[in-house]
C-alpha cells in the first residue's frame, strides 16, 4: 500500500496481529511485502512495509521521507519500554540502519562481484557484513562511492540493549553511508560467528 507524492513515500506497516491502515483506492496491492526494521540513534521502528522499487534499497534512495503507520517501538533508552505509534514520519537522515527481507534485485541485471568484509560503526551500533564489489576495486572505495543507502549481506548488528548487550544477525543490513562514524575492512577472525538459528537476541 503505498503512494508517492515528491520525495516523500507514505508507508504502511504490517504488524505480526494483520492489523493495517488503507490508504486508498490507488493502493498497490501486488507489490511485494517485506519485513521493515529501522535502526534511529535511540531505538527501533518495525513492522513490515510494501515496495515501490525491486528493492528496498532503491526505494530508501530514491525518497527523502517515510510517512509509517501502526508502527512498533522499541526505545533503546535504559528505562526501555514499546509503544505502536499510529503515525510516525521519518526522514531518511534519522536511518543509520534499515534490516529487511525480500528480494535482492532482478537477477538479469547483476553483474559479477566479491564479497568483501567490511565493519561500520554508525550512533550506538556496530555493524559486520559484506559489501559486494566488482572484483579488483577497493571495498572502502566502492562503499563510499555508493548512494546513501548501501547495503551489507549477511550482516551482525551489535549493540547495547536496555538489558544488557545485543547481537543479531540478518541477511541484509542496509547502512546510511552519510550518518556513520567509521568504516574500515573486518579481519576474518574478528567477524562475529553466525549461529543456525538466525536472528537472535540474547537471554536475560
Amino acid at each position: 500500500m503505498i503512494g508517492s507524492i515528491g520525495s516523500r513515500l507514505r508507508l504502511v506497516l504490517r504488524q505480526p496481529d494483520g492489523s493495517v491502515v488503507a490508504i486508498g483506492e490507488d493502493a498497490v496491492e501486488e507489490l511485494p511485502e517485506v519485513e521493515f526494521v529501522a535502526y534511529a540513534e535511540d531505538g527501533r521502528l518495525s513492522g513490515r512495509v510494501r515496495l515501490d522499487s525491486s528493492r528496498l534499497t532503491d526505494m530508501l534512495n530514491t525518497h527523502d521521507e517515510f510517512q509509517l503507520e501502526h508502527v512498533l517501538v522499541e526505545r533503546l533508552t535504559p528505562d526501555g519500554g514499546t509503544m505502536i505509534i499510529p503515525e510516525f514520519l521519518v526522514r531518511r537522515d534519522e536511518l543509520l540502519l534499515v534490516q529487511a527481507s525480500g528480494p535482492r534485485g532482478d537477477k538479469t541485471r547483476r553483474i559479477r562481484t566479491m564479497a568483501r568484509a567490511i565493519t561500520v560503526h554508525s550512533g550506538p551500533y556496530l555493524v559486520f557484513g559484506d559489501v559486494h564489489t566488482t572484483p579488483g576495486l577497493d571495498p572502502l572505495l566502492f562503499f563510499r562511492r555508493r548512494q546513501p543507502m548501501v547495503p551489507l549481506t549477511d550482516a551482525v548488528i551489535e549493540y547495547a540493549g536496555t538489558y544488557g548487550p545485543v547481537r543479531e544477525f540478518a541477511d541484509v543490513v542496509i547502512v546510511n553511508r552519510d550518518l556513520m562514524d567509521w568504516v574500515r575492512r573486518t579481519d576474518a577472525d574478528a567477524t562475529p560467528a553466525r549461529t543456525s538459528g538466525g536472528l537472535r537476541r540474547p537471554t536475560h
